[in-house]
C-alpha cells in the first residue's frame, strides 16, 4: 500500500528515532511531499487511506477511504479495527456528501442584519474575522466581566472540544454550556463520586457472558460502541438483558426485556441489588476489602473530616458521619475509617492517607507504612522507580502470580490474583456502641447494613408498582446477572447510556447502576466497568487549560470566579465538580439579567437545542452583544452569531484517536482530501485567537504557539517518536491494541490493587501516582458517598429513587391535563442528534421527524400512520409525523429530538416546527448535576389538522434534495 505523503521534517524526525525504542513497528520508506498532512492529488492516482470516521462524533470506527484523482469516492470499514469489526454505518458513507456539500461554510462570514432576521452574511478575510472576534469578546469582558461570557460545545470530535475547557484562560468565565451535561457527563459525574472518573463505561467489546444494555440503542447509531460489535456482543452472550421502556431493534432479540417506566432506573437497579444481596451473590472479597461497605456510620455524629482537602477539580473538605479514629481518641487520624472486626471483636481502621498524594507535595506514600492499608496488614508492594514496563509482576502485590489471556480468542488484559485479606474480618451488619473522646456514647452501624435496608425498600415486589416491571422478571434478571459463569470474575458490566441522564434524577440513577456492577464483582474486570481507555494521546483542542505551563491561568485557579458559576447556588455539588455551569441557568440569566447579564460567547460544533428549553435558549442567544461560531454549516445557532468561522471535515484533518470508552483501540484521523477553500482546522483557529490575545496556548513557555506539526508530535509523544511515524505505522499495520501498548495500566485488570487505576497521566509513574485504591475520599469504591454527604447531607449518601417535581407521583394534577409521558432522544440510524439533515442519502431515508405512538392509543386519538400530530406541554407545542409502533407502551410516546430543516429560511431554519425541547420545563433539573429534564415529562397528543409544516422536505422525491448533491469543483 502506498503510504501517506508526509512533510520532509516529519520524515527526518521519524528516521532519527528508532521505532523499536517506542515499542512500535518500523517506518517504511516512501516519497514525501513538501505540504504536510495532505493526501495525494495527482491525476489518475487511486489510493486507499486508513482513517477513523467521525460521522457520528462519539465512536471511532475504523475506515478505509478510497481517494481517486484527489477526491474521496468510497468509505468502507477497516478490518484491522477490532472494536468495529470491519464495519461502518450509513452516516460514515454519507460523509462523502457532507465533505463535498454545496452549502458547506468555505469562508469567514460577518453578519450585516439585526439578530432574529436573516443575517445577511458577507464574506470577510480571516484577519478581519479573528480581529473582530478578539475585539468583540474583550469588549463584553471589559464591560460586564468574564462571567458574562459563556462557552458552548456539542459533540466530542476531540479537535473541536475547546468550549469544554480551552477558552477558560482567555474568557476567564466559570460558565460553560456543554452537551456533556446531558450526554455522558452525569455518568462521569456519578462514577467520580463512587469510584473513578468516567468508569460508567463497560468493556463489552470483551464479550461478557451476560450482556446488559440499559437505556440505549447503540446498534442504531454509534455511541461508545459500534453497531456491528454491539449486535455481535448481544448475540454471542449466554444471556442478553435489555432494560428500556421501548422495544428496540436489538432489544427484541433479548432474552429478558425489563420494560421499566421511564425515569425509574434507580428503583429497578436497587431492586436487582436486593435480589443479589438476599441470594448471597455478593462478591464479598471485593466488597469487604475495596468498598467502604464495612465502614461505620454514626447517625448522630456531627459531620467532620480531615483538614487536608480532597482533590477532584478543586480542593473540597469532606464532612461525613462515618466514624474515624479522630472521633474516638485525642490525636486520632481523620483518615482512619473504623470498622468492627469480627475476629478480635474490636474496632479496627483503614487508613486512607493515599489521598494526600494529590494535595501535599511533601507526602511520600512509599514512606508511610500505613498508606491505604488496613490495620495489621502488610504494606502493599510499591513502585520501585526503575520503570513500569519490565515485568508483569511489578504490576501487582508481592508474591502474586495472576493469569494472562483469561479468555481465549479475545484481546484480554492480565489479571492479578485477588490480594489476600486476612488481617481483619469486618462486620457487615449489626449495631455497635462506640465511645467518643469526649466520653459520649453512640451507636455505629455498617454502611452495608444501611445499603441493604435501602435496597429492601425497593425489593422486586415493592418496586414493581414504581417501575412497572413484574417482580418475578426482575428477580430472574438479577439472578442471571449475579450468578457467575466463572468463579474468578463477574458476568460483565452494564452498558448504560443517555436515557438515565434525562429524567431529573440522573446522578441517583447512575450511582445505583454502578453499585449493581460493583457488588457483583464487575469493577475493572473482564467485560466489566473499566472506564475510558487509558492512554494519553487524546486532545487536540484544549492545550491552553491542559498544559503544564505556569504562564497559563485558568478560572479553576480562582475561587472568586468559580463562585459566580451560574447554577452553583442551587446545585452545591458544582463546587466539587467544577466542569460546567447549569445550562438552564445560563439561558435564564441571558433573558432576565439575573443574577448578572450574560452577553457574549462562542459555540463550536454545538447547538442550543440539546438541553433546557429551546425557546428560552434562543432568546438568550438573540440578546447577546457578541457571539461567534465555528462549524461546518449555517444552522439555527450560527444564524445568531456575529462572526462564523469555517472549520474542516474529518476527511480533511489529522488527529490521533483512542477509544472514548472501554474499546481499547488506538488509531487516527488521517487527511484524505485537500481542505475546502479557506477552511481552518479547529485547534489552529483557537490558537490564532489566543495569539492575538498574547495568552500562551502551548505546553512549553519557550514555545507558546506551536505549529500544527509540533502539536501532533506532542499528543503522540507517549507512543511514537513523531506524528509522521505514528501515521506511517497506522497505515501499515492498522489499529493498536492499547492493552499491548500500556500493559501496566490498560493491559491489567483490577488496577485498584496495582495502583494504576487512579494514576494521573504523567511522563512516567511515580510513588505518588501508583497507589492502590480509588480516587475517592475514603480511597474505596464508595457505597456511602462522602462527597454527596458533604454537599447534600447523609440522606443522599446512598442512592434513592427521587422522581422529579413534574413526575406523576409529585404533580398528579399536571398529568390530568397532560396525561401522556413523552420520551425522546432515541438513536436514529441516519442521524446523530442534530446532524446530517442536509445530506441527501440520510434525508431520503428519514425525511421528517416521527413520533412513535402505540396503535391502540392512536386509534383512540383518531390518528393514523403518517398523520402529523401536535405534541403539547405547558411550555411549548411541536409537530411530528405519527409512526404507529407496538414497541412503545400505551400512554407513552417517543419523539425525535433536535430537529431543524436546512431547507427552511434563515435564521430559524424551521426549528420551531419540531424541536422537541420546546416542551421542556426550564425551571427544574437534576438537583445534583443540573442535567435538564428532557425525557419523561407530561404532554398531550392530538392530530394536527394543519398537516405537514409548510416548506419542508417531506419525502425522498422532493427535487430540492438534488441541489444538495456533492460539488467537487471549485473547492480551492
Amino acid at each position: 500500500m502506498t503510504a501517506l505523503k508526509l512533510s520532509r521534517r516529519s520524515f527526518i524526525k521519524a528516521a532519527a528515532v528508532t521505532s523499536a525504542a517506542m515499542g512500535m513497528g518500523g517506518v517504511a520508506g516512501t516519497a514525501f511531499a513538501e505540504e504536510p498532512y495532505t493526501a495525494a492529488n495527482s491525476a489518475g492516482e487511486v489510493r486507499r487511506i486508513r482513517s477513523c470516521c467521525r460521522g457520528c462524533g462519539k465512536m471511532e470506527c475504523g475506515v478505509w477511504v478510497t481517494v481517486e484523482n484527489g477526491r474521496a469516492v468510497k468509505i468502507e470499514g477497516d478490518e484491522s479495527a477490532p472494536h468495529t469489526m470491519g464495519s461502518c454505518c450509513n452516516k460514515s458513507v454519507a460523509s462523502l456528501q457532507a465533505c463535498y456539500h454545496p452549502d458547506r461554510l468555505a469562508y469567514p462570514m460577518k453578519r450585516t442584519q439585526p439578530k432574529g432576521e436573516d443575517p445577511g452574511w458577507v464574506r470577510i478575510s480571516w484577519e478581519e474575522a479573528l480581529d473582530s472576534i478578539v475585539e468583540g469578546i474583550n469588549q463584553v469582558k471589559a464591560k460586564y466581566g468574564g462571567e458574562s461570557l459563556f462557552t458552548m460545545g456539542g459533540t466530542g470530535r476531540i479537535w473541536c472540544m475547546s468550549p469544554y475547557a480551552g477558552y477558560g484562560s482567555w474568557f476567564m468565565t466559570p460558565n460553560t454550556s456543554v452537551a456533556w451535561q446531558v450526554c455522558k457527563g452525569p455518568r462521569h459525574f456519578s462514577s467520580a463520586l463512587t469510584s473513578e472518573y468516567n468508569h460508567s463505561w463497560s468493556a463489552s467489546v470483551e464479550r461478557p457472558p451476560v450482556f446488559t444494555i440499559w437505556a440505549s440503542t447503540p446498534e442504531g447509531s454509534n455511541y461508545d460502541e459500534a453497531g456491528r460489535s454491539v449486535v455481535d456482543e448481544a448475540m454471542q452472550a449466554d444471556t442478553f438483558i435489555s432494560v428500556d421502556p421501548r422495544t428496540t431493534n436489538l432489544g427484541k432479540e433479548s432474552d429478558i426485556h425489563l420494560a421499566l417506566r421511564g425515569g425509574t432506573d434507580t428503583a429497578l437497579a436497587l431492586a436487582m441489588c436486593d435480589v443479589i444481596i438476599k441470594n448471597d451473590l455478593v462478591d464479598w472479597g471485593f466488597v469487604k476489602r475495596w468498598t467502604n461497605a464495612p465502614f461505620l456510620v454514626v447517625a448522630d455524629k456531627e459531620p467532620s473530616g480531615p483538614d487536608a482537602p480532597h482533590i477532584f477539580h478543586g480542593p473540597n473538605f469532606i464532612k461525613t458521619t462515618l466514624l474515624t479514629q479522630a472521633d474516638l481518641q485525642e490525636g486520632g487520624s481523620p483518615f482512619k475509617y473504623m470498622v468492627w472486626d469480627n475476629t478480635s471483636q474490636s474496632l479496627k481502621w483503614f487508613n486512607a492517607t493515599g489521598q494526600l498524594a494529590a494535595v501535599d507535595p511533601t507526602y511520600d506514600p512509599a514512606a508511610d507504612p500505613e498508606c491505604n492499608c488496613w490495620e495489621g496488614e502488610q504494606p502493599w508492594a510499591r513502585y520501585d522507580g526503575e520503570g513500569h514496563k519490565d515485568t508483569w509482576s511489578r504490576r501487582t502485590f508481592a508474591g502474586q502470580e495472576g493469569e494472562a489471556n483469561v479468555r481465549e480468542g479475545h484481546s484480554q488484559a492480565w489479571m492479578p490474583d485477588p490480594d489476600a485479606f486476612e488481617s481483619i474480618d469486618p462486620a457487615m451488619e449489626g449495631q455497635f456502641e462506640v465511645t467518643f473522646k469526649d466520653g459520649s456514647k453512640h451507636t455505629a452501624v455498617p454502611v452495608w447494613q444501611l445499603f441493604a435496608e435501602r435496597c429492601d425498600q425497593y425489593a422486586p415486589e415493592k418496586s414493581a408498582e414504581i417501575t412497572g416491571c413484574p417482580a418475578e422478571q426482575v428477580t430472574e434478571a438479577a439472578l442471571v446477572y449475579g450468578t457467575r459463569k466463572d468463579p474468578r470474575w463477574g458476568n460483565g458490566g452494564i452498558l448504560y447510556q443517555l436515557a438515565v441522564e434525562h429524567h431529573g434524577n440522573s446522578i441517583m440513577n447512575c450511582r445505583a447502576i454502578e453499585l449493581l456492577t460493583c457488588i457483583t464483582g464487575n469493577t475493572d474486570g473482564p467485560g466489566g466497568q473499566r472506564g475510558a481507555t487509558k492512554i494519553d494521546v487524546n486532545y487536540m483542542g484544549n492545550f491552553s487549560d491542559q498544559s503544564y505551563s505556569k504562564a497559563i491561568d485558568s478560572p479553576l485557579a480562582h475561587p472568586e470566579i468559580m463562585e459566580k458559576q451560574l447554577g452553583r447556588d442551587t446545585h452545591p455539588l458544582f463546587e466539587w465538580w467544577g466542569l460546567w455551569a447549569n445550562a438552564n441557568s445560563i439561558w435564564e440569566a441571558g433573558v432576565t439579567g439575573d443574577p448578572y447579564p450574560v452577553k457574549g460567547g462562542v459555540c463550536q460544533s454545538g447547538d442550543f437545542m440539546n438541553m433546557g428549553n429551546t425557546t428560552m435558549a434562543w432568546e438568550c442567544l438573540k440578546q447577546l452583544d457578541f457571539f461567534f461560531d465555528i462549524d461546518l454549516w449555517h444552522h439555527p445557532t450560527s444564524e445568531l452569531a456575529d462572526i462564523i468561522l469555517p472549520c474542516r471535515h474529518w476527511l480533511e484533518v489529522p488527529t490521533p484517536r483512542q477509544s472514548q470508552g472501554s474499546g481499547g483501540a488506538l488509531g487516527a484521523c488521517v487527511p484524505c482530501v485537500e481542505p475546502l477553500a479557506e477552511t481552518w482546522y479547529d485547534p489552529e483557529i483557537v490558537e490564532a485567537l489566543y495569539q492575538r490575545n498574547n495568552i500562551p496556548w502551548g505546553w512549553d513557555e519557550a514555545n507558546p504557539y506551536p505549529t500544527l506539526e509540533e502539536k501532533l508530535d506532542y499528543v503522540v509523544r507517549e507512543v511514537s517518536p513523531s506524528w509522521a511515524a505514528y501515521v506511517e505505522e497506522f497505515q501499515q499495520n492498522g489499529w493498536w491494541d492499547v492493552k499491548k501498548l500500556r500493559p501496566d495500566d490498560w493491559g491489567t485488570y483490577r488496577r485498584y490493587q496495582t495502583g494504576f487505576l487512579k494514576k494521573a497521566y504523567t511522563e512516567a509513574p511515580t510513588p505518588q501516582n501508583v497507589i492502590p485504591g480509588f480516587n475517592t475520599p475514603t480511597q474505596k469504591q464508595e457505597i456511602w458517598c462522602t462527597v454527596m454527604e458533604t454537599y447534600h447531607g447523609a440522606e443522599d449518601a446512598l442512592p434513592d429513587y427521587r422522581p422529579n417535581p413534574d413526575s406523576r407521583e409529585r404533580n398528579p394534577e399536571l398529568w390530568e391535563e397532560y396525561p401522556v409521558q413523552c420520551l425522546t432522544g432515541r438513536r436514529i440510524p441516519v442521524y446523530f442528534h442534530s446532524e446530517h439533515r442536509q445530506l441527501p442519502w440520510c434525508r431520503e431515508v428519514w425525511p421528517v421527524p416521527r413520533v412513535e405512538i402505540n396503535p391502540d392509543d392512536a386509534r383512540e386519538w383518531g390518528i393514523e400512520q403518517g398523520d402529523w400530530c401536535w405534541i403539547e406541554s405547558p411550555h411549548g407545542k411541536i409537530r411530528e409525523a405519527a409512526d404507529l409502533f407496538y414497541g412503545v407502551p400505551r400512554g407513552v410516546i417517543n419523539c425525535e429530538h433536535t430537529w431543524w430543516f436546512p431547507e427552511c429560511p434563515a435564521p430559524e431554519y424551521g426549528w420551531r416546527y419540531s424541536a422537541v425541547n420546546q416542551l421542556v420545563n426550564n425551571s427544574i433539573d437534576d438537583p445534583h448535576c443540573g442535567s435538564a429534564i428532557v425525557r419523561g415529562y407530561p404532554v398531550k397528543v392530538y392530530k394536527a389538522e394543519e398537516g405537514c409544516p409548510e416548506g419542508i422536505i417531506a419525502d425522498a422525491s422532493d427535487p430540492r434534495l438534488k441541489a444538495w448533491q456533492p460539488v467537487y469543483e471549485g473547492r480551492a
